[in-house]
């Protein structure tokens, strides 16, 4: 099972949230970067859902984005980051940072799974490709752009070094990704990639 490490200064929001994430995953919750860290070092936290604003300077984004700064420095985890609208800006300096995805609250519940899920995907790929020797996925992202982009970047990367490490094959490509060859298909015709993208590059 999951564990997810969710970090939310407002007590109500964060218990409606853990009640939801409770039915399918283990949650851990914090409301300060102290004891996000503590119990980061003390389970094996595997997803983090982390709001911005975090006491003792809740009304900008400074103690979230450094706590960003430590997961993804020490630990191999995927991040969702919580914002609100005034913090937008800051969510998608997040993301170039590396957090994986970002949702403007108030959020629904289904926003939420539906991150976490992708998230999850993501991650697990990712892990398949470098078992087959292909390091880690990297990506630039124009932060004026916004997150779209951002999103079809890496899956437009992750998907093309797939289409590589199997030679084009669509069959073995589509179940490493974890999805119908019918959307590989779809994917490959959306980015315009070619059998010559691999040769080019080999």
């Amino acid at each position: 099972m999951e564990t997810i490490l969710l970090t939310e200064d407002d007590v109500a929001l964060r218990a409606q949230m853990r009640f939801a994430l409770e039915e399918r995953f283990e949650v851990l919750e914090a409301g300060d970067v102290r004891k996000s860290v503590n119990l980061l070092n003390k389970h094996n936290i595997t997803m983090a859902i982390l709001d911005l604003g975090l006491p003792p300077n809740e009304n900008t984004p400074d103690e979230g984005l450094r706590l960003l700064h430590y997961i993804l420095e020490n630990f191999d985890i995927k991040v969702i980051i919580l914002t609100g609208q005034k913090t937008e800006s800051a969510a998608l300096e997040a993301i170039k940072s590396g957090a994986f995805d970002y949702i403007v609250k108030p959020a629904s519940m289904e926003k939420i799974f539906f991150s976490i899920d992708r998230a999850i995907l993501f991650r697990d790929t990712e892990r398949k490709i470098e078992q087959l020797g292909t390091k880690k996925i990297t990506f630039d992202i124009e932060v004026g752009k916004g997150l779209q982009p951002a999103r079809e970047e890496a899956e437009k990367n992750i998907i093309l070094k797939v289409l590589k490490d199997t030679n084009f094959n669509v069959y073995k490509s589509a179940k490493l990704l974890g999805v119908k060859r019918e959307s590989l298909y779809y994917f490959i015709k959306k980015f315009g990639f070619k059998r010559e993208d691999i040769d080019d590059d080999a």
